[in-house]
């Protein structure tokens, strides 16, 4: 969830839909990348990494000073060995350890300082200027339809800033999300780290502020920047149901009968009532 007072702490708020889609709390279109695994944990394919200087809480810039950098990555270190997961159960963002120089030249040049995991005390008005760190990731669709020209403007597609692949997906990690804050000792710490020898994992603290969607049957994971807020005097008509539901389950059907899938034959060699019978 997105943090307002800027910790771990956050807001009451956050929830989880299972079998399609609410989108009431979104503030972006939902965008989807490609889910490149045929088994296991939701892999995406990286293709680039940036550096915003000034910061922004969202994927689009607030204004002009907010210079956009690119860091230089192997694409195939990057994405080698199990890939690049999305996963909610790590806590911090783990990338490939060979963007670690180019990460750190990139961000003195925006800073003027070293990108380290010491803890700093700074302010909260400080904290909001810490460049935003942006990931881009191949598109679900890579033959988007040439005649549309909605790619320069959707808030979450990289668009112009890579015009080779402009309808690829850019996720945006502001300051608030991977600086993890310390109320014992007034510390912020970053939380995204160069340490991977293969791959790497998206984890929770990249999915903050975000509606995200995993979607195993379509081969997609969907991002939509969010406030995660649940309202529950924020009720749904019955054509909002319809909108955001993208799938239903069927009537059940019985495809095996009981008496079909134990072994009876136990019923002719134990005369003892209570035998207990093995089947679904």
């Amino acid at each position: 969830h997105r943090e307002h007072v800027v910790s771990k702490q956050g807001v009451v708020a956050g929830f989880i839909t299972i079998g399609g889609i609410d989108s009431r709390v979104d503030l972006t279109p939902m965008v989807y990348a490609r889910n490149v695994a045929k088994s296991g944990w939701f892999t995406v394919f990286v293709k680039g990494v940036y550096v915003r200087a000034n910061g922004g809480q969202s994927v689009r810039p607030d204004h002009r000073n907010q210079k956009l950098q690119r860091v230089t990555v192997d694409l195939f270190e990057f994405n080698s060995g199990k890939g690049v997961i999305v996963d909610s159960g790590t806590t911090d963002t783990y990338l490939h350890k060979s963007v670690a120089e180019p990460f750190d030249e990139v961000w003195r040049e925006v800073t003027g300082r070293s990108y380290s995991h010491n803890p700093v005390k700074i302010s909260k008005k400080d904290l909001l200027l810490l460049p935003t760190v942006l990931i881009q990731l191949a598109a679900y669709d890579s033959t988007p339809d040439p005649l549309s020209h909605k790619l320069e403007t959707t808030p979450g597609l990289i668009g112009e800033i890579d015009p080779t692949s402009p309808q690829d997906i850019l996720l945006a990690i502001p300051a608030t999300h991977y600086m993890e804050y310390s109320p014992s000792r007034g510390t912020y710490t970053p939380r995204i780290y160069f340490t991977e020898s293969q791959g790497g994992v998206i984890g929770s603290n990249a999915m903050q502020g975000h509606n995200v969607l995993f979607d195993w049957e379509n081969k997609r994971v969907g991002f939509a920047e969010s406030t995660c807020e649940y309202q529950e005097n924020n009720p749904q008509t019955e054509e909002e149901v319809s909108m955001l539901v993208d799938c239903k389950l069927g009537a059940p059907s019985l495809s095996i009968s009981c008496s079909d899938s134990v072994e009876l034959s136990k019923c002719d060699k134990e005369s003892n009532a209570d035998v207990t019978l093995s089947g679904t």
